[in-house]
Protein backbone atom coordinates (compact mmCIF):
# COMPACT_ATOMS: atom_id res chain seq x y z
CA UNK A 1 0.00 0.00 0.00
CA UNK A 2 1.16 3.08 -0.98
CA UNK A 3 1.24 5.67 2.00
CA UNK A 4 0.52 9.70 1.24
CA UNK A 5 0.58 12.62 3.38
CA UNK A 6 -0.99 16.06 2.30
CA UNK A 7 0.60 18.75 3.21
CA UNK A 8 -1.97 22.11 3.51
CA UNK A 9 -2.31 25.66 5.35
CA UNK A 10 -5.44 25.43 7.67
CA UNK A 11 -7.40 27.80 5.08
CA UNK A 12 -7.10 25.33 2.59
CA UNK A 13 -8.53 21.85 4.57
CA UNK A 14 -10.80 21.46 1.92
CA UNK A 15 -8.41 21.49 -0.91
CA UNK A 16 -6.55 18.65 0.51
CA UNK A 17 -9.62 17.09 1.86
CA UNK A 18 -10.46 16.96 -2.10
CA UNK A 19 -7.29 15.06 -2.88
CA UNK A 20 -7.88 12.64 -0.11
CA UNK A 21 -11.59 11.82 -1.59
CA UNK A 22 -10.02 11.90 -4.89
CA UNK A 23 -7.06 9.22 -4.36
CA UNK A 24 -9.52 7.06 -2.37
CA UNK A 25 -11.66 6.41 -4.69
CA UNK A 26 -9.35 6.08 -7.38
CA UNK A 27 -7.64 3.94 -6.02
CA UNK A 28 -10.62 2.06 -4.02
CA UNK A 29 -8.25 1.69 -0.71
CA UNK A 30 -4.85 1.14 -2.14
CA UNK A 31 -3.81 4.43 -1.29
CA UNK A 32 -3.81 4.86 1.93
CA UNK A 33 -4.48 9.20 2.39
CA UNK A 34 -3.31 11.02 6.05
CA UNK A 35 -4.00 14.80 6.59
CA UNK A 36 -4.18 16.58 9.47
CA UNK A 37 -7.80 18.18 9.00
CA UNK A 38 -9.23 14.78 8.28
CA UNK A 39 -12.59 14.53 10.80
CA UNK A 40 -13.16 11.07 10.28
CA UNK A 41 -13.29 9.28 13.72
CA UNK A 42 -10.21 7.19 12.46
CA UNK A 43 -8.16 10.13 10.36
CA UNK A 44 -6.27 12.98 11.57
CA UNK A 45 -4.78 14.10 14.74
CA UNK A 46 -5.61 11.53 17.47
CA UNK A 47 -7.47 12.56 19.95
CA UNK A 48 -5.53 13.68 23.44
CA UNK A 49 -1.96 13.07 21.72
CA UNK A 50 0.72 15.34 21.14
CA UNK A 51 0.30 16.45 17.61
CA UNK A 52 4.42 16.81 17.01
CA UNK A 53 4.42 12.92 17.39
CA UNK A 54 1.62 12.56 15.12
CA UNK A 55 2.75 14.67 12.52
CA UNK A 56 6.88 13.30 12.57
CA UNK A 57 4.99 9.41 13.06
CA UNK A 58 3.09 10.16 9.74
CA UNK A 59 5.36 11.82 8.50
CA UNK A 60 8.03 8.81 8.86
CA UNK A 61 6.07 6.28 7.24
CA UNK A 62 4.81 8.15 3.97
CA UNK A 63 5.46 7.38 0.57
CA UNK A 64 4.42 10.80 -0.97
CA UNK A 65 4.28 14.43 0.35
CA UNK A 66 1.46 16.54 -1.51
CA UNK A 67 2.16 19.61 -0.44
CA UNK A 68 -1.16 22.12 -1.14
CA UNK A 69 0.64 25.80 -2.69
CA UNK A 70 -1.54 28.60 -3.44
CA UNK A 71 -0.22 32.15 -3.29
CA UNK A 72 -1.37 32.43 0.34
CA UNK A 73 0.20 29.27 1.51
CA UNK A 74 3.71 29.79 -0.89
CA UNK A 75 5.30 31.15 1.95
CA UNK A 76 3.73 29.62 5.03
CA UNK A 77 6.35 27.72 6.84
CA UNK A 78 4.71 25.01 8.35
CA UNK A 79 4.23 23.64 5.02
CA UNK A 80 7.92 24.11 4.01
CA UNK A 81 8.82 22.38 7.81
CA UNK A 82 6.76 18.83 6.97
CA UNK A 83 8.20 18.91 3.93
CA UNK A 84 11.22 19.25 5.44
CA UNK A 85 11.21 17.12 8.19
CA UNK A 86 10.12 14.19 5.30
CA UNK A 87 12.96 14.90 3.27
CA UNK A 88 15.55 14.49 6.24
CA UNK A 89 14.53 11.24 7.35
CA UNK A 90 16.28 7.73 6.24
CA UNK A 91 13.46 6.93 4.25
CA UNK A 92 13.58 8.02 0.47
CA UNK A 93 9.94 9.02 -0.76
CA UNK A 94 8.49 12.14 -2.85
CA UNK A 95 7.25 15.36 -2.45
CA UNK A 96 4.82 16.23 -5.21
CA UNK A 97 3.85 20.62 -5.06
CA UNK A 98 -0.10 20.74 -6.09
CA UNK A 99 -0.21 24.16 -6.83
CA UNK A 100 -3.35 26.25 -7.07
CA UNK A 101 -4.76 29.67 -8.41
CA UNK A 102 -1.13 30.37 -10.51
CA UNK A 103 0.88 29.73 -13.44
CA UNK A 104 3.44 26.78 -12.27
CA UNK A 105 5.76 29.99 -13.43
CA UNK A 106 5.17 31.90 -10.67
CA UNK A 107 6.15 28.93 -8.34
CA UNK A 108 8.82 30.05 -6.25
CA UNK A 109 11.26 28.80 -3.56
CA UNK A 110 12.58 25.64 -1.46
CA UNK A 111 9.39 23.50 -3.01
CA UNK A 112 9.89 24.27 -6.64
CA UNK A 113 12.89 22.12 -7.41
CA UNK A 114 10.43 19.40 -6.72
CA UNK A 115 8.27 18.62 -10.17
CA UNK A 116 5.33 20.43 -9.56
CA UNK A 117 1.70 19.95 -11.03
CA UNK A 118 -1.30 22.59 -11.44
CA UNK A 119 -3.98 21.16 -9.01
CA UNK A 120 -6.74 22.89 -11.23
CA UNK A 121 -5.55 21.12 -15.09
CA UNK A 122 -7.48 17.73 -15.81
CA UNK A 123 -4.91 15.82 -17.27
CA UNK A 124 -2.10 16.65 -14.59
CA UNK A 125 -4.55 15.72 -12.19
CA UNK A 126 -4.71 12.39 -14.05
CA UNK A 127 -0.80 12.14 -14.43
CA UNK A 128 -0.22 12.53 -10.24
CA UNK A 129 -3.48 9.63 -9.95
CA UNK A 130 -1.38 7.35 -12.61
CA UNK A 131 1.94 7.41 -11.27
CA UNK A 132 0.28 6.92 -7.44
CA UNK A 133 -1.35 3.96 -8.70
CA UNK A 134 1.32 2.22 -10.87
CA UNK A 135 3.30 2.94 -6.85
CA UNK A 136 0.87 0.84 -5.94
CA UNK A 137 0.89 -1.76 -7.79
CA UNK A 138 -2.49 -1.27 -9.81
CA UNK A 139 -3.25 -0.63 -13.32
CA UNK A 140 -4.80 2.64 -13.70
CA UNK A 141 -8.71 2.19 -15.64
CA UNK A 142 -9.33 5.67 -16.75
CA UNK A 143 -12.35 4.88 -18.30
CA UNK A 144 -14.49 4.76 -14.82
CA UNK A 145 -12.89 7.94 -13.70
CA UNK A 146 -14.42 10.46 -15.34
CA UNK A 147 -17.26 11.43 -12.62
CA UNK A 148 -15.07 11.11 -9.62
CA UNK A 149 -12.12 13.59 -11.79
CA UNK A 150 -15.69 15.91 -12.39
CA UNK A 151 -16.28 16.01 -8.13
CA UNK A 152 -13.14 16.72 -7.67
CA UNK A 153 -12.89 19.67 -10.26
CA UNK A 154 -16.49 20.93 -8.86
CA UNK A 155 -14.81 21.04 -5.08
CA UNK A 156 -12.17 22.92 -6.30
CA UNK A 157 -13.75 25.33 -8.22
CA UNK A 158 -16.23 25.56 -5.00
CA UNK A 159 -12.79 26.24 -2.57
CA UNK A 160 -10.00 27.40 -4.57
CA UNK A 161 -8.07 30.28 -2.90
CA UNK A 162 -7.79 33.90 -5.00
CA UNK A 163 -5.63 33.96 -7.46
CA UNK A 164 -3.24 36.56 -6.39
CA UNK A 165 -4.15 38.77 -3.67
CA UNK A 166 -0.61 39.65 -2.48
CA UNK A 167 -0.15 43.07 -1.43
CA UNK A 168 1.04 44.82 -4.94
CA UNK A 169 -2.72 43.16 -6.46
CA UNK A 170 -4.91 44.31 -3.23
CA UNK A 171 -3.04 47.50 -3.35
CA UNK A 172 -4.70 47.83 -6.75
CA UNK A 173 -7.85 46.90 -6.26
CA UNK A 174 -8.02 49.74 -3.70
CA UNK A 175 -6.78 52.43 -5.80
CA UNK A 176 -9.43 51.26 -8.49
CA UNK A 177 -12.12 51.46 -5.67
CA UNK A 178 -11.24 54.86 -4.43
CA UNK A 179 -10.84 56.33 -8.07
CA UNK A 180 -14.51 54.98 -9.05
CA UNK A 181 -15.33 56.64 -5.32
CA UNK A 182 -13.82 60.15 -6.28
CA UNK A 183 -14.71 60.59 -9.54
CA UNK A 184 -18.61 59.74 -8.69
CA UNK A 185 -18.82 56.42 -10.13
CA UNK A 186 -20.35 54.93 -6.83
CA UNK A 187 -23.66 53.01 -8.89
CA UNK A 188 -20.94 50.89 -10.74
CA UNK A 189 -18.88 49.84 -7.99
CA UNK A 190 -20.60 46.29 -7.67
CA UNK A 191 -19.26 45.85 -11.16
CA UNK A 192 -15.80 46.30 -10.26
CA UNK A 193 -16.21 44.58 -7.29
CA UNK A 194 -17.51 41.50 -9.37
CA UNK A 195 -14.57 42.13 -11.81
CA UNK A 196 -11.99 42.09 -9.12
CA UNK A 197 -13.60 38.88 -7.59
CA UNK A 198 -13.38 36.98 -11.37
CA UNK A 199 -10.30 38.11 -12.06
CA UNK A 200 -8.64 36.98 -8.15
CA UNK A 201 -10.69 33.63 -8.60
CA UNK A 202 -12.67 33.68 -5.57
CA UNK A 203 -15.46 34.72 -4.29
CA UNK A 204 -14.21 34.45 -0.85
CA UNK A 205 -12.54 36.68 1.74
CA UNK A 206 -9.31 38.43 -0.20
CA UNK A 207 -7.85 41.45 2.32
CA UNK A 208 -9.57 43.14 4.87
CA UNK A 209 -9.11 46.53 3.21
CA UNK A 210 -10.04 46.12 0.42
CA UNK A 211 -13.59 44.73 2.15
CA UNK A 212 -13.38 47.37 4.69
CA UNK A 213 -13.45 49.97 1.83
CA UNK A 214 -16.70 48.19 -0.17
CA UNK A 215 -18.75 47.64 2.74
CA UNK A 216 -18.86 51.95 3.95
CA UNK A 217 -19.23 52.92 0.65
CA UNK A 218 -22.33 50.07 0.22
CA UNK A 219 -23.65 51.33 3.25
CA UNK A 220 -23.51 54.80 2.91
CA UNK A 221 -25.21 54.34 -1.08
CA UNK A 222 -27.96 51.90 0.80
CA UNK A 223 -26.99 49.05 -0.79
CA UNK A 224 -27.65 46.58 2.63
CA UNK A 225 -26.89 43.19 0.88
CA UNK A 226 -23.51 43.91 -0.63
CA UNK A 227 -22.66 46.02 2.08
CA UNK A 228 -23.30 43.14 4.79
CA UNK A 229 -21.55 40.78 2.20
CA UNK A 230 -18.42 42.47 2.17
CA UNK A 231 -18.75 43.12 5.90
CA UNK A 232 -18.79 39.72 6.80
CA UNK A 233 -15.58 38.94 4.37
CA UNK A 234 -14.02 41.78 5.90
CA UNK A 235 -14.57 40.11 9.67
CA UNK A 236 -13.79 36.44 8.13
CA UNK A 237 -10.07 38.18 8.46
CA UNK A 238 -10.68 40.51 11.41
CA UNK A 239 -13.08 38.53 13.21
CA UNK A 240 -12.50 41.07 16.69
CA UNK A 241 -12.87 44.09 14.81
CA UNK A 242 -15.20 46.35 16.92
CA UNK A 243 -15.26 48.67 13.89
CA UNK A 244 -16.13 46.28 11.75
CA UNK A 245 -18.93 44.69 14.01
CA UNK A 246 -20.68 47.56 14.80
CA UNK A 247 -20.86 48.13 10.93
CA UNK A 248 -22.32 44.83 10.37
CA UNK A 249 -25.17 45.29 13.25
CA UNK A 250 -25.59 48.35 11.83
CA UNK A 251 -26.20 46.94 8.05
CA UNK A 252 -28.68 44.58 9.96
CA UNK A 253 -30.30 46.97 11.55
CA UNK A 254 -30.94 48.81 8.21
CA UNK A 255 -32.34 45.65 6.53
CA UNK A 256 -34.76 45.03 9.51
CA UNK A 257 -33.03 41.80 10.99
CA UNK A 258 -33.35 42.53 14.55
CA UNK A 259 -32.84 38.88 15.91
CA UNK A 260 -29.52 38.60 13.94
CA UNK A 261 -28.63 41.99 14.68
CA UNK A 262 -29.34 41.36 18.70
CA UNK A 263 -27.08 38.07 18.48
CA UNK A 264 -24.31 40.09 17.02
CA UNK A 265 -24.54 42.58 19.42
CA UNK A 266 -24.69 39.40 22.46
CA UNK A 267 -21.40 38.48 21.07
CA UNK A 268 -19.69 41.64 21.56
CA UNK A 269 -20.42 42.35 25.26
CA UNK A 270 -19.51 38.40 25.70
CA UNK A 271 -16.45 39.18 23.91
CA UNK A 272 -15.54 42.64 24.87
CA UNK A 273 -16.88 43.80 28.63
CA UNK A 274 -16.46 47.63 28.44
CA UNK A 275 -18.06 47.67 25.19
CA UNK A 276 -21.60 48.66 26.06
CA UNK A 277 -20.16 51.65 27.51
CA UNK A 278 -18.86 52.65 24.15
CA UNK A 279 -21.03 55.39 22.31
CA UNK A 280 -21.27 53.84 19.21
CA UNK A 281 -22.06 50.06 20.59
CA UNK A 282 -24.70 51.66 23.07
CA UNK A 283 -26.02 53.68 20.56
CA UNK A 284 -26.91 50.61 18.27
CA UNK A 285 -28.31 48.70 21.42
CA UNK A 286 -30.44 51.87 21.79
CA UNK A 287 -31.85 52.39 18.38
CA UNK A 288 -32.32 47.76 18.00
CA UNK A 289 -34.44 47.83 21.07
CA UNK A 290 -36.24 51.31 19.68
CA UNK A 291 -37.36 49.77 16.75
CA UNK A 292 -38.36 46.39 18.68
CA UNK A 293 -40.53 48.45 20.45
CA UNK A 294 -42.03 50.06 17.69
CA UNK A 295 -42.76 46.47 16.56
CA UNK A 296 -44.10 44.60 19.47
CA UNK A 297 -45.26 47.44 21.92
CA UNK A 298 -43.83 45.85 24.89
CA UNK A 299 -42.42 48.32 27.54
CA UNK A 300 -39.31 46.56 28.39
CA UNK A 301 -38.25 46.97 25.07
CA UNK A 302 -38.69 50.82 25.44
CA UNK A 303 -36.71 50.73 29.08
CA UNK A 304 -33.67 48.69 27.49
CA UNK A 305 -33.43 51.47 24.65
CA UNK A 306 -33.57 54.37 26.90
CA UNK A 307 -31.11 52.60 29.29
CA UNK A 308 -28.83 51.96 25.95
CA UNK A 309 -29.11 55.84 24.74
CA UNK A 310 -28.78 57.33 28.58
CA UNK A 311 -25.46 55.13 28.88
CA UNK A 312 -24.07 56.55 25.31
CA UNK A 313 -25.42 60.07 26.45
CA UNK A 314 -23.68 60.07 30.02
CA UNK A 315 -20.46 58.70 28.18
CA UNK A 316 -20.12 61.48 25.77
CA UNK A 317 -22.30 64.50 26.17
CA UNK A 318 -21.02 65.46 22.51
CA UNK A 319 -23.22 62.44 21.29
CA UNK A 320 -26.33 64.57 20.63
CA UNK A 321 -27.74 62.00 18.64
CA UNK A 322 -28.28 59.60 21.55
CA UNK A 323 -29.28 62.71 23.70
CA UNK A 324 -31.92 63.10 21.21
CA UNK A 325 -33.52 59.40 21.35
CA UNK A 326 -33.04 59.61 25.04
CA UNK A 327 -35.53 63.24 25.09
CA UNK A 328 -37.87 61.32 22.61
CA UNK A 329 -37.86 57.92 24.09
CA UNK A 330 -38.90 59.54 27.89
CA UNK A 331 -41.19 61.62 26.40
CA UNK A 332 -42.66 58.69 24.55
CA UNK A 333 -43.45 56.87 28.10
CA UNK A 334 -44.60 59.68 29.70
CA UNK A 335 -41.92 61.38 31.74
CA UNK A 336 -42.41 64.60 30.92
CA UNK A 337 -40.92 66.12 34.63
CA UNK A 338 -37.15 66.77 32.98
CA UNK A 339 -37.19 65.31 29.64
CA UNK A 340 -38.50 69.03 27.78
CA UNK A 341 -35.21 70.61 30.06
CA UNK A 342 -32.88 68.12 28.62
CA UNK A 343 -34.61 68.57 25.19
CA UNK A 344 -34.32 72.33 24.97
CA UNK A 345 -30.38 71.68 26.16
CA UNK A 346 -29.74 68.69 24.06
CA UNK A 347 -31.43 70.55 21.06
CA UNK A 348 -29.23 74.15 21.92
CA UNK A 349 -26.33 72.04 21.95
CA UNK A 350 -27.31 69.91 18.93
CA UNK A 351 -27.81 72.86 16.78
CA UNK A 352 -24.14 74.73 17.49
CA UNK A 353 -22.68 71.20 16.54
CA UNK A 354 -24.58 70.25 13.22
CA UNK A 355 -24.10 73.61 11.91
CA UNK A 356 -20.56 73.61 12.81
CA UNK A 357 -19.78 69.89 11.66
CA UNK A 358 -21.49 70.07 8.19
CA UNK A 359 -19.22 72.52 7.15
CA UNK A 360 -16.48 70.69 7.58
CA UNK A 361 -14.62 69.06 5.36
CA UNK A 362 -15.48 66.40 4.05
CA UNK A 363 -19.14 66.87 4.79
CA UNK A 364 -20.98 63.89 6.95
CA UNK A 365 -22.18 61.53 4.19
CA UNK A 366 -26.08 62.23 3.55
CA UNK A 367 -26.85 58.58 5.42
CA UNK A 368 -25.31 60.54 9.02
CA UNK A 369 -27.27 63.64 8.94
CA UNK A 370 -30.47 62.01 7.46
CA UNK A 371 -30.51 59.53 10.61
CA UNK A 372 -29.78 63.15 12.89
CA UNK A 373 -32.59 65.02 11.26
CA UNK A 374 -34.98 62.13 12.31
CA UNK A 375 -34.12 61.88 15.76
CA UNK A 376 -34.71 65.34 16.11
CA UNK A 377 -38.21 65.31 14.24
CA UNK A 378 -38.89 62.69 17.19
CA UNK A 379 -38.03 65.02 19.45
CA UNK A 380 -40.28 67.90 18.15
CA UNK A 381 -43.31 65.08 17.47
CA UNK A 382 -43.22 63.83 20.93
CA UNK A 383 -42.70 67.08 22.65
CA UNK A 384 -45.26 69.22 20.81
CA UNK A 385 -42.70 71.82 19.71
CA UNK A 386 -43.76 74.36 17.66
CA UNK A 387 -42.41 73.16 13.97
CA UNK A 388 -41.31 76.64 13.08
CA UNK A 389 -38.13 75.73 15.19
CA UNK A 390 -37.87 72.48 13.34
CA UNK A 391 -37.03 74.50 10.09
CA UNK A 392 -33.28 75.23 11.64
CA UNK A 393 -32.67 72.05 12.14
CA UNK A 394 -33.84 70.54 8.44
CA UNK A 395 -31.94 73.80 7.05
CA UNK A 396 -28.95 72.39 8.69
CA UNK A 397 -28.67 68.73 8.03
CA UNK A 398 -30.32 69.11 4.45
CA UNK A 399 -27.43 71.53 2.52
Amino acid sequence: MVKVFISHSHEEKDLALAWQTLLDHISQGAIEVWLSSDTKPTGGMKIGGEWRDTIYNKLEKADYILAIISPRSIDRPWILWECGVASGTDKERGIIPIVFSMPLSDFDGPLSTYQSYAGEEETKIIEICERLLVEAGLSPKKQYWQPIIDSYLSSIRLHRPPRNASPTAVSLWVRRIENYINSGRVSELHTLADSMYASLGSEKAIDAQVHNLLSITFLEEKQYELALKEAKKALALLPDDLNLLHRKILVLLEMREHNQAKDNLDYIYGQFGEARYLPEIAGLEGRLYRELYELTGKEEELDNSINAYQIAYEKDPLNYYCGVNVVNLKLLKGEHDGAKEMANKVLDEASKFYLKGTKRLPSPKPRHKESALKGIQRVFRSANYPKDNLSKFEKILTQ
